[in-house]
């Protein structure tokens, strides 16, 4: 049925193609298209086979618009994918380009059917940047688009919020929906509300993954006082406790501190020195869990910098600010604590949601992915979507370079690797989870002499640019995933041979094919030391991990296990978030009854 379907589909799309290359696009044909759409839509025919007929019409219309905009003919597989978003479906793309057309055809469909729409983007750039590169098809199709940016004032925020079509973060968006919401309870003055009806995800890996790990909260000036003391009391307490013995920390998404039972025993006493307020099991338990995270996990120029006497949140290893970001809990207390800082005044919340809560509250939700594999349940549970998956070029298979001994042994392995490959001539692609790894990397190039470039997130446009001549021949290009966001790549794929180099797995093997969908061929490097293998694997795994991983043919399937339980792990706290945030919503809602 499923097969029957997807051939039903690609059929259909390929139908539209051959019409598309075949219409001469004029302001009349696009008008009669919009028109027969519309009509189609207001007389109520639903998924028969008149709105289906205008649907595909209006489709190949847009299709040959793309043309004459310069844009290039749309192919059958992004046509297939635009139809499935009109339908309210995510759809898993291929790690490949070319999909951010496929949302602005969807989202036409949408707005030609009378729906206003908004595309949401991972980052605001990526919102400017699509929306200023399909601005000539959408003033030939009609329909006013706007993307939104950081700091706008009130009335150009409305102004753009005004368009058929808005680009945006789901931060953003979310920011605006909580501000809407405390005017209607007085709490602010004005606010624009983000109304529409249709929401299209680009790149659902990121927003739906990355962004749903933490709710947008609003906050208002606080009052340190008692935190302060509670904070410089716990600072001083934790040096009482013992790794392994009192606590463990729970290297999941979001942290955790689990305390032993004899440490809870002691902590009744010690919590003494704590200020009243802060004696209560869970307050304690949550101050002191901040002391501990921020000594024992929470690193400087990874996790945070420290810039003109204050504390900012860094973007795991992209050192940036990242506007909107708060800890809480006193965790930012600790951290200014730990580096010998005044302590700051902590925000009141005054209003928080999160993207599980905010996003199945449109009409219709709809999205786009490269790899959408493990998320299927997630995609289904929190926001209603079915997943579909469109066959694509099939990924490279990268060679396998485990069984290294450490992570020393494998560092100078793989530069090795990377010297024989360079002096051959070949474009070299250089990736690592982490900035630490990638600047050891880098001195050690230095040290040997040569050459690379650098793709390190901070900067999109230079980025874009490192990425684009990353393909020259000998050229050595080392990029963190955030980078990779920033460059252009064709639904074709790579125009040269390009050879990708991962020296460690991300944690989800999205992210590896994200990665390697750039290259034409590749290889990864895997050591008993990797930090996946330390973290991820079950706790229960009852293998000598360090000694399997040493050899290449035992290392692949810890690391697969690994790669999904760290894949099951962050699924399961973004679902447990979202259902969080949706009981304190209803507990609000409830509450203002009264």
């Amino acid at each position: 049925m499923a097969f029957d379907r997807s051939r039903r589909l690609a059929d259909r799309a390929a139908a539209i193609a051959s019409e598309a290359a075949g219409l001469s696009i004029d302001a009349a044909v696009l008008a009669a298209a919009r028109t027969a759409l519309r009509r189609a839509v207001a007389l109520g025919q639903g998924n028969g086979a008149g709105l289906d007929h205008a649907l595909d019409r209006a489709l190949a219309a847009l299709a040959g618009a793309c043309r004459v905009a310069g844009l290039g003919m749309p192919s059958a597989r992004q046509l297939a994918a635009a139809l499935l978003m009109h339908e309210g479906r995510a759809v898993a793309f291929g790690a490949c380009g070319g999909a951010s057309t496929a949302v602005a055809l969807a989202a036409l469909l949408h707005v030609w059917s009378g729906r206003r729409c908004h595309l949401v983007r991972a980052a605001d750039w990526l919102a400017v940047r699509d929306c200023a590169a399909f601005a000539p098809l959408f003033a030939l199709c009609g329909v006013r688009a706007a993307a939104l940016e950081a700091d706008l004032d009130e009335a150009e925020l409305a102004r753009r919020y005004a368009a058929d079509l808005v680009y945006a973060t789901g931060r953003q968006l979310l920011s605006d929906f909580l501000r809407t919401r405390l005017v209607t309870t007085g709490v602010a003055a004005a606010a624009c509300r983000p109304a529409a009806d249709v929401a299209l995800v680009d790149d659902i890996d990121a927003v739906l993954a990355e962004e749903a790990a933490s709710p947008v909260v609003i906050s208002a000036a606080g009052s340190g006082g008692v935190l302060d003391a509670a904070t410089l009391a716990a600072c001083a307490l934790i040096e009482e406790l013992e790794a392994g013995r009192d606590y463990r920390i729970v290297r999941e998404p979001g942290w955790r501190v689990d305390f032993s039972d004899t440490a809870l025993t002691r902590l009744e006493l010690l919590a003494l020195r704590l200020p009243v307020y802060w004696r209560h099991p869970q307050r304690r338990d949550d101050v002191l869990s901040s002391a501990l995270l921020a000594r024992d996990e929470l690193q400087r120029e990874r996790h945070y910098l420290v810039q003109e006497g204050r504390v900012l949140i860094a973007d795991d290893g992209v050192l940036r600010r990242l506007a909107g970001r708060v800890w809480q809990f006193g965790m930012l207390q600790a951290v200014e604590a730990r580096e010998g800082l005044p302590l700051s005044s902590p925000p009141r919340t005054v209003a928080r949601t999160a993207i599980q809560s905010f996003l199945p509250q449109y009409r219709r939700l709809a999205g786009i992915g490269a790899s959408l594999a493990g998320m299927g349940d997630e995609l289904r549970d929190c926001y209603g979507l079915q997943t579909v998956a469109l066959p694509g070029a099939q990924a490279i298979r990268p060679l396998r370079r485990y069984g290294l001994r450490d992570g020393a042994v494998k560092l100078d392995a793989f530069v090795d690797a990377l010297e024989t490959r360079q002096r051959r001539g070949e474009a070299l692609l250089v990736g690592a989870p982490r900035t630490a790894d990638l600047a050891a990397i880098g001195r050690l190039l230095a040290a040997r002499t040569i050459a690379f470039g650098l793709a390190d997130g901070r900067e999109p446009d230079a980025d874009a640019a490192t990425l684009a001549a990353a393909a020259e021949p000998g050229k050595v290009t080392l990029v963190i995933a955030a980078a990779l966001r920033h460059g252009v790549l064709t639904e074709a794929g790579p125009a040269a041979p390009l050879h990708g180099m991962l020296f460690e797995h991300w944690d989800n093997a999205r992210a590896d094919a994200a990665f390697f969908a750039w290259c034409t061929a590749g290889e990864v490097f895997g050591a008993a030391s990797d930090e996946l293998l330390l973290r991820a694997l079950p706790e229960w795994l009852p293998l000598p991990v360090e000694r399997l991983a040493r050899h290449a043919a035992l290392a692949a399937p810890l690391v697969w296990l690994a790669q999904r339980n760290a894949a099951r792990q962050s699924s399961r706290y973004r679902v447990s978030l979202g259902l969080r945030e949706r009981q304190m919503d209803e507990q609000l809602a409830f509450a203002r009854m009264g």
